[in-house]
């Protein structure tokens, strides 16, 4: 979710379909992030390490390179450059593109299809004082895509698309992580991946954590308060540093959330989650068990239906931003109906009437070259009704089979819009799909 705080409260009170394409990956798919951290407070802040990657080549030729999403470079539009990456032998560094975004790393023999390699490096990420999900919030370090990723490569081909600053262009695929990270004894960090140790030596804190199943890794560091609470097996840490009015409500919001997509969609997809609740100039942000929130319960909610719609079904956000942000809005408006004011028999009528033949599954590329406001009325707000049209035509019953359907299919893999359609006629074989479609604003 990327959307200014005044649009995301305005919102919160406020074709005939192809066949399927499945996502084939035709590169390099990651197995393993492996990361050793030190983050420096002085300053702006400096996150430094080592990290390696493995991956296996689902490609059907041999694999010579691969390519590093270096996002960290990419709010700014590399002036200055955040991040600095050295690629270590025998792999080399390789071309820069996407205004320092995206590096091509060299690999030292060619990987032939279904074989496995890793590539190592060291980096190093120089802060950014501004309020944004790479940047500062009251003080606490928000450091959201700047872990360097694997870019993919799909039958598509392969995506480097572009930053967006009034959305997600973000498109990576799930893998094990395991992290050390070193820092001030001083300051706490929520992290992705649950906590395998947390320990202060003298004047700094060593925390190592790990994930089985995650596609980005993001970290927010400072002089913050934790509370801690479970449910459902879940641990949920609430990191802020408010008083204790704004713990007891995230901690309430966080945990309703968990229980009630869980119960709907299916099982959360880790045993720890943190919530880092500041306020966060654009309402909130989510990454893999870890999200950056206002405090506001609808921010909190929103960004924790990310962790199924994005987390757990991943897609490619650049291409098509409805499959996570639409799905999170219905989600967080069928939890707190009060903010819901979505008219069913026509899902259109809240954009704008100068963007309203705009389609749902139009892309980022779009949306960047349009007022800001156009992305909240169509993706948000209308993606959202449209869902609740489609759970009053096939019922809640059906719709929950649709969405545990998805959840099932998809989980930590990617989906597209044409799984979507063939999802809605396999739980409803009679429904009229073409209409919905239609009805969506969908395109072919």
């Amino acid at each position: 979710m990327r959307l200014a705080l005044v649009a995301l409260l305005l919102l919160a009170a406020a074709a005939a379909p192809a066949a399927a394409a499945p996502t084939v990956i035709s590169g390099a798919d990651p197995e393993a992030y492996v990361l050793d951290l030190t983050y420096d407070a002085s300053g702006a802040g400096t996150l430094s390490g080592s990290e390696r990657i493995e991956f296996v080549n689902r490609g059907p030729a041999a694999l010579d390179r691969v390519w590093l999403r270096l996002w960290a470079n990419g709010p700014d539009r590399c002036r200055p450059r955040h991040v600095d990456v050295r690629i270590e032998a025998p792999a080399q560094a390789g071309a820069e593109r996407v205004r320092c975004s995206a590096r091509e790393v060299r690999l030292a023999a060619p990987v032939a299809p279904g074989a496995s390699a890793a590539v190592s490096l060291t980096f190093s990420v120089r802060g950014r004082r501004p309020n944004d999900r790479f940047g500062h919030a009251r003080g606490v370090a928000l450091l959201g895509n700047v872990v360097p990723v694997l870019a993919v490569e799909d039958d598509r081909g392969l995506r480097l698309p572009p930053y967006s600053a009034i959305g997600e262009t973000f498109y990576s695929l799930s893998a094990r992580w395991k992290a050390t990270l070193r820092l001030p004894a001083r300051l706490r960090a929520a992290t992705t991946g649950a906590v395998v140790s947390d320990r202060v030596r003298g004047a700094q804190r060593t925390v190592r954590v790990a994930t089985a199943q995650a596609r980005d890794f993001a970290l927010a560091i400072g002089r913050l308060g934790v509370t801690g609470t479970r449910v459902d097996g879940v641990r949920i840490r609430v990191f802020t540093n408010g008083g204790p009015r704004v713990v007891r409500g995230a901690s309430r919001d966080a945990r309703r959330a968990v229980t009630t997509f869980g119960r709907r969609y299916g099982r959360y997809g880790s045993s720890e989650l943190d919530v880092v609740v500041v306020p966060f100039k654009f309402g909130g942000m989510e990454y893999p068990e870890l999200i950056f929130a206002y405090p506001s319960r609808v921010a909190i909610v929103h960004e924790i239906a990310h962790q199924w719609w994005y987390g757990l079904v991943g897609d490619d956000q650049s291409r098509e931003p409805w499959l996570d942000e639409s799905f999170a809005t219905y989600s967080h408006e069928w939890l707190n109906p009060s903010v819901n004011i979505c008219q069913p028999d026509r899902p259109y009528s809240l954009v704008n009437p100068k963007w309203r033949r705009i389609p749902l599954d139009s892309s980022m590329a779009l949306f960047d070259r349009l007022p800001e406001p156009a992305i909240g009325d169509v993706i948000y707000a209308a993606g959202s009704c449209v869902l609740q049209r489609l759970e009053r035509d096939l019922g809640r019953a059906r719709m929950t089979a649709f969405f545990r359907l998805l959840q099932t299919r998809f989980r930590f893999g990617v989906m597209r819009t044409s799984d979507v359609l063939d999802a809605i006629r396999e739980v409803a074989p009679g429904f009229d799909v073409a209409a919905w479609t239609r009805l969506a604003h969908l395109s072919n």
